[in-house]
């Protein structure tokens, strides 16, 4: 059984899925500024319909900045309550894996709301493979389909790579470093899947110290 859970955009979304990546249960709620307050209840009524959980995959992102830590903290916190593995992964490969059922063989772009009139973006080959991004840019410089991250891909793209033997990997720069959109964090995550559970920010927080 595998826990997902994705934050990284205004859902905040659980789900449990088998070993054969049927949904076992899933709940989500729509607001972009409840997560803390509604990720709780949610994960309370799905565990407490399925049996022990084997592992935690959360959504790492790209996205808004509260949010996205609230749904990695919790996968931390019952990852390590219950001492299974946590496992993150880029929500722009899950939404990836989804679309690639939809269009198989052919390359494609994906995009999320990064708000500000940005989007959160990726391009995957052909076998689904990312090959650029993720990265953030403004919306009308982007030519991709936007679509919402949802923890039933999260879980079932974690399935798929964990039942191939992926090894998880660790990353060998700040992934949560803010600024501008340089390019180190993709350069970063080329060619991984499974990836630590901290999270991808891509720019800057919007509240910031004020000066003294």
């Amino acid at each position: 059984m595998i826990l997902g859970i994705d934050t990284s955009s205004a859902l905040t979304s659980v789900a449990v899925v088998d070993d054969a990546g049927a949904i076992v249960i899933s709940r989500e709620h729509e607001d972009p500024r409840r997560h803390a307050e509604v990720i709780g209840p949610l994960l309370a009524e799905v565990i407490a319909e399925v049996p022990a959980i084997e592992v935690v995959a959360c959504g790492v992102g790209p996205g808004p900045y509260t949010g996205l830590r609230v749904g990695i903290a919790s996968a931390l916190a019952l990852g390590a309550v219950w001492g299974v593995p946590v496992h993150g992964l880029c929500s722009l490969d899950a939404v990836a894996a989804e679309l690639r059922a939809e269009q198989a063989g052919a390359p494609l772009s994906v995009a999320t709301d990064a708000r500000r009139s940005e989007v959160y973006w990726a391009t995957y080959d052909a076998a689904g493979h990312r090959v650029e991004g993720p990265r953030v840019g403004r919306a009308e410089a982007v030519e991709a389909r936007v679509s919402v991250p949802h923890a039933i891909w999260v879980a079932r793209r974690v399935r798929e790579l964990v039942a191939a033997g992926v090894e998880p990997v660790d990353i060998d720069v700040p992934l949560d470093a803010h600024g501008t959109d340089t390019g180190a964090t993709a350069s970063a995550l080329a060619g991984r899947d499974l990836l630590p559970p901290r999270p991808l920010y891509l720019r800057r927080p919007d509240a910031v110290e004020s000066a003294r």
